[in-house]
């Protein structure tokens, strides 16, 4: 069979089905289960607006990622078990006004135009080694409080 196959049409509509199925399929040890978490980020006791929150499942696990809204709050989907926590917000510099005449500028002036982002609280939470944050994910949780301070 599988040489009138490859005599008819070669083998590569063969692989091709073969990789599109995997791709369907997935490669792996399958879902580890996950469970709806929400909750509420707050600073020095205010919420915390376009936080980006961040679950860290155990080796193999999936990442979980949310961004908090203007309460504070977040809803995600992240693996069962014990997840490391990662949270962190980050500003820019504000664009240029608009009536400023663009210019090719300078070595020396692109540098000073160079994008800083910078955190606007402690990096700490943002760093899955130094958060020091963590959740223990179970179907049905109450929502969870992160009560961060500077």
């Amino acid at each position: 069979m599988i040489g009138n196959v490859i005599r008819a049409g070669g083998i590569r509509p063969v692989l091709l089905a073969g990789l599109v199925c995997c791709w369907f399929t997935g490669c792996g040890g399958g879902d580890q289960g996950t469970a709806k978490v929400s909750g509420v980020v707050t600073l020095n006791g205010q919420p915390v607006d376009g936080a980006a929150v961040g679950f860290i499942g155990r080796e193999g696990a999936r990442l979980a990622t949310a961004q908090t809204d203007s309460a504070g709050k977040f809803t995600l989907y992240a693996a069962l078990g014990r997840n490391v926590v990662t949270i962190a917000k980050a500003s820019a510099n504000p664009a240029p006004p608009a009536d400023v005449p663009m210019e090719m500028p300078s070595e020396a002036e692109y540098q000073k135009m160079i994008l800083k982002v910078k955190s606007e609280f402690p990096a700490r939470y943002g760093d899955p080694k130094t958060s020091g944050l963590s959740a223990d994910v179970v179907e049905g949780m109450p929502p969870i409080e992160f009560a961060l301070s500077p």
